[in-house]
């Protein structure tokens, strides 16, 4: 029994350092994501156009500020008078007293000079917080900060417009954690500051209209041993972490705005990364046509990224997919010995589906990608579940637009 262990364990060992080793070969290479939407191809340049609600914000802020100072130093007047008129009062009594005592003594009889008078608390100006204003932008900064891959900046095409909205619900909020000497008061900010936008051309119209950030949104602050450390760091800090605040929103809003522009309407420049499968050496099998298909298929990715419809790409997939459907022929699934078994067809399959969708044959590519899937190659299986959402995006955009 132990021998035939021992044999059925040798065996197994030669198994696997005779079987077939794919080589997973990472790639990288360029392409030209296409959007999701379609424009009018006479559209080829666009406009920002920048309206500043948030000024609005600020003339109201301004005028409320003004009308509470004026409230302010109207109420201050009205005591002050009313303070000075009772010590003025005070005074004349004070002076009468005096005059009595000065001619008592004028007139040798004895008196006691009077008390100096006490005056009420006299009123104090206190005076009106400053308003927090919104930081103005130039149209120039905002429009620097979009960039439509695949247009120029220029009148007569698209406008895009970016409405940005004052900032608002702004709170801090104190959360303390531990006790004892680990205690810590830990802080973080929340705020909404909205940026309405729009994306409209001559000859569709309206095509996107939406309001980025109107969510609640959270900034982490430090977080201090004592309430009283934070207090103080406020105290000296607290206009310029608004403003650091506000601009730092402002600029995560326009990167998100600028990301959902090209995602939507934009042609940009993207770096595939994926693996593509070679064979070493088993046997005295020779793998020389694996190696050029793989070759091929190296030469035809790197030529996907040329243009936005790949044109430039489809001869030398077309010879890379021949090479390896040829290689096929000779696949012999149920013969794990086999040159080409199910281990190497399954990941042929791969390679397949991954030039295929470059080639905008997607139906072609969804039935090796499929045959990966049900391959029961776990190599094969784990890369088509890792590609297919990829994939289902790829076609969504390519068949929209060819």
């Amino acid at each position: 029994m132990k021998k035939l262990i021992t044999a059925c364990f040798y065996s197994a060992a030669l198994f696997i350092t005779q079987a077939q080793n794919i080589d997973d070969n990472n790639a990288s290479f360029g392409y030209i994501q296409l959007p999701m939407q379609k424009l009018n191809a006479a559209i080829t340049s666009y406009e920002v156009r920048v309206i500043h609600t948030y000024k609005t914000a600020n003339e109201d802020s301004s005028k409320v500020f003004q009308q509470r100072k004026e409230t302010a130093e109207k109420n201050y007047k009205t005591q002050y008078d009313l303070w000075l008129t009772q010590k003025k009062n005070i005074d004349k009594q004070y002076y009468a007293q005096l005059a009595q005592y000065e001619k008592n003594v004028n007139a040798g009889v004895a008196a006691t000079a009077p008390a100096a008078p006490l005056y009420p608390a006299s009123p104090l100006f206190v005076p009106v917080e400053q308003p927090r204003m919104h930081t103005e932008l130039t149209d120039t900064d905002v429009a620097a900060s979009m960039d439509l891959k695949g247009f120029t900046k220029g009148l007569g095409g698209a406008i895009l417009t970016i409405d940005i909205l004052p900032i608002r619900d702004v709170r801090i909020i104190e959360t303390k954690t531990g006790t004892g000497p680990s205690t810590k008061y830990e802080y973080k900010c929340q705020y909404v500051l909205p940026v309405d936008v729009s994306f409209d051309t001559p000859t569709d119209g309206n095509r996107l209209k939406k309001r980025f950030f109107e969510e609640l949104q959270y900034q982490t602050m430090k977080s201090y041993n004592s309430r009283w450390e934070y207090l103080a760091w406020l105290t000296d800090n607290e206009q310029q972490f608004y403003k650091d605040l506000e601009r730092d929103a402002r600029k995560r809003a326009f990167a998100e705005i600028n990301a959902t522009l090209n995602n939507e309407f934009g042609f940009v420049p993207m770096t595939r990364g994926t693996e593509i499968y070679s064979v070493k050496k088993y046997k005295d099998y020779d793998y020389s046509d694996v190696i050029t298909a793989y070759t091929a298929t190296s030469q035809a990715l790197a030529l996907v990224y040329k243009d936005k419809n790949r044109a430039a790409s489809f001869d030398k997939i077309d010879q890379a997919v021949l090479k390896w459907k040829t290689i096929l022929q000779d696949s012999n699934p149920t013969d794990e010995k086999s040159r080409i078994n199910d281990k190497v067809s399954a990941v042929i399959y791969c390679n397949l589906a991954e030039l295929l969708v470059w080639r905008g044959d997607f139906d072609q590519a969804e039935l090796y990608l499929n045959l990966a899937l049900n391959s029961g190659v776990l190599k094969a299986r784990n890369h088509a579940e890792r590609v297919a959402s990829f994939y289902a995006d790829q076609r969504k955009r390519w068949q929209l637009h060819y």
